[in-house]
């Protein structure tokens, strides 16, 4: 990548690994909520609709999918960059920040969550200054 502002440059191995299980205990939740709803949808087709057709479920719970449900693995990379318009993950990749995201700080495990409008956290920046990268992220994405 050229070389852009960088408005915070963040290393976040040894954080993103302390935090690891509790990573994976959201993705099987999430994962568990989905299976919970797919069922939900099919038996209240069967109890309310009569009409037991699994590919209408299946449709129903893809919408629900792609537009509202929160997706059960999150991007979480170890060494980032937080440039004017975007985050570089890895040099090679540029995740854009929009100006409708929002941003999330847990002080307590240390880390600043990336909030999409409908579907919630998609990414999560490790870091040991918390404040520094939320102002640099609400920076870079700034409200009109």
């Amino acid at each position: 990548m050229a070389d852009f502002e960088v408005l915070y440059e963040g290393h976040a191995t040894d954080l993103k690994l302390a935090d690891r299980n509790m990573r994976m205990y959201r993705a099987i939740l999430i994962f568990l909520l989905n299976v919970a709803i797919l069922y939900g949808i099919f038996f209240i087709q069967i109890l309310v609709f009569q009409y037991p057709n699994l590919l209408v479920s299946m449709a129903v719970y893809l919408i629900l999918t792609v537009l509202i449900l929160p997706a059960p693995i999150l991007i979480t990379p170890s060494n980032y960059r937080i440039l004017p318009k975007a985050v570089d993950t890895d040099g090679k990749r540029l995740i854009p920040l929009r100006p409708n995201y929002r941003t999330k700080t847990n002080e307590k495990r240390r880390f600043v969550s990336v909030l999409h409008p409908r579907r919630g956290e998609f990414m999560r920046l490790y870091t040991s200054e918390p404040k520094k990268l939320q102002y640099a992220i609400q920076k870079a994405t700034p409200r009109k």
